[in-house]
């Protein structure tokens, strides 16, 4: 896998860029086409899974557990601990 984006992807890919950067600045959303989203995920992993003590990140299994982390998040299922040994006493970890 190339970490390079051929033309006419390239242009392609500076367009959406441009649009990004507009809708940033007006706080608008704006829709990844999925051609975009497709090219600039495999540059990404191309790019940043080449550093050995990165590539355990872009594993399919570790994503899953992001996904279902922020999911737990959005729906209030987390807890805040005032340090370490508070933490290790709620999960009942002999200290």
């Amino acid at each position: 896998m190339s970490a390079v984006i051929e033309r006419p992807m390239r242009n392609t890919v500076e367009a959406f860029a441009r649009q990004a950067r507009l809708a940033s600045t007006t706080r608008t959303a704006i829709e990844v086409p999925p051609d975009v989203a497709r090219v600039l995920a495999d540059y990404l992993q191309a790019t940043l899974a080449t550093v050995d003590d990165q590539a355990w990140f872009w594993t399919e299994d570790w994503h899953a557990g992001e996904q279902e982390a922020e999911a737990d998040m959005a729906a209030g299922r987390v807890q805040v601990f005032e340090n370490m040994e508070d933490l290790i006493s709620d999960l009942g970890w002999p200290q």
